[in-house]
């Protein structure tokens, strides 16, 4: 990845209703004294360090002597398996805190991606009926996405974030270093949601978001903070006014319908982001196949994952018929009455305009056609269906 010799810093105030809390990008070494001098402020009695085995021992230690010079350190430790997202997970991390003597005045920090964040964040609501919380997220999708909500959750047996709790943490820290070393596919991955809130919610973005979108995913420090700020600014338009996320905010689960059914079966497999890339364009022929979705959405959220090097098709693997089983319990369903037989989904007549019939985000859409349009984005269906001589990959096929 490309590097470059001047350090960044930016830094924003999320708004909540009256819940605020301070979001801080930074590159460099010496970012590392002013994170130390922002958590003396805390006066923490001892810091609970949440952290998953995708960190690098090198940044657990860095972050851990940082902490250290305040207050005792325990460290957490949780796998990054969406398996142990769970609250069996919560249980025995609460045991260990406890056993390390943490109290009310003790502070967790999340170090790692959102399912470290997640993790946190509950058990710190959780813990002696709400304890302090701090993230540090170390991938473009907890920096761009996961830490911009007062949100908090893990699985249950049948579902993605099932169980979870709102609460805002004392402060953001991200630190770009964190991203030289990851995966190509992270930094896709992430860029994904980026790429669902321009569509769904700043199109007037599109533009500058195509010309920066690279295949090979190499950007450099200001390219990546250019992502982060614009998501950072997408989110606070919808989530500055409802910060439980039950009104307009809604638009924030735009392809996560049928993406986190397609997240929860992969085991893994298929991340967050991929996953959710898929979801909006299975959500966007929906759209068109009811009649009130713009024809050229479809293609235009393409065109973005094209350029991102992202996938537009679902594995092997993942049928209408496991997807559709997980799908029936999104944890969407009840912002709407139940029916029998529909989906409750967001969806898109235009970039940028939610679908709102009767003044709500949610609609509610005929099981089988969902099915119909996870089949078009699927590669066994496609499979299947050239061999029929009937594949036909048009919007609103």
């Amino acid at each position: 990845m490309p590097v470059e010799t001047a350090p960044v810093a930016f830094d924003r105030e999320m708004r909540f209703g009256e819940i605020r809390y301070p979001f801080h990008i930074r590159s460099g070494r010496a970012a590392w004294d002013e994170l130390v001098g922002r958590l003396s402020g805390l006066n923490a009695d001892r810091f609970l360090l949440v952290t998953d085995n995708g960190v690098p021992p090198s940044v657990v230690g860095t972050v851990s002597t940082g902490l250290g010079k305040l207050a005792p350190v325990t460290v957490l430790r949780v796998s990054a398996n969406e398996k142990t997202k769970s609250i069996t997970t919560i249980e025995h991390l609460a045991e260990e805190a406890f056993a390390s003597g943490a109290t009310r005045k003790s502070v967790f920090v999340a170090l790692g991606g959102g399912l470290a964040g997640n993790v946190a964040g509950l058990l710190a609501h959780l813990f002696l009926r709400g304890v302090r919380l701090v993230h540090i997220p170390t991938t473009l999708l907890a920096m761009s996405d996961s830490v911009l909500s007062l949100k908090q959750a893990v699985n249950s047996p049948v579902g993605k974030n099932h169980l979870g709790a709102f609460h805002p943490p004392e402060l953001v820290w991200a630190h770009l270093d964190f991203l030289a070393s990851l995966p190509a596919e992270q930094i896709r991955a992430a860029l994904c949601e980026a790429i669902k809130n321009v569509v769904a919610i700043c199109p007037e973005a599109y533009d500058e978001m195509a010309a920066r979108l690279r295949p090979d995913a190499m950007y450099a420090p200001a390219g990546l903070t250019w992502f982060i700020g614009m998501c950072v600014e997408a989110k606070q338009s919808v989530v500055a006014a409802d910060q439980f996320e039950k009104g307009p905010a809604l638009i924030l689960e735009y392809g996560h319908t049928v993406g986190h059914a397609a997240e929860l079966l992969s085991e893994g497999t298929l991340s967050h982001g991929l996953a959710i890339g898929v979801g909006g364009l299975i959500a966007a022929r929906i759209a068109a196949s009811l009649g009130f979705g713009d024809p050229h959405l479809e293609k235009a959220h393409e065109a973005l994952l094209e350029f991102n090097g992202a996938p537009t098709m679902f594995p092997d693997g993942l049928t209408a018929d496991r997807l559709m089983q997980a799908i029936r319990f999104d944890n969407k369903r009840g912002y709407v009455p139940h029916r029998a037989g529909h989906v409750d989904m967001v969806l898109l007549e235009e970039l940028g305009k939610p679908h709102q019939p009767g003044g709500s985000m949610i609609t509610q859409v005929p099981e089988d056609l969902v099915r119909t349009a996870i089949e078009s984005r699927t590669i066994n269906s496609h499979s299947r269906r050239a061999s029929n001589g009937v594949y036909d990959d048009r919007v609103g096929a």
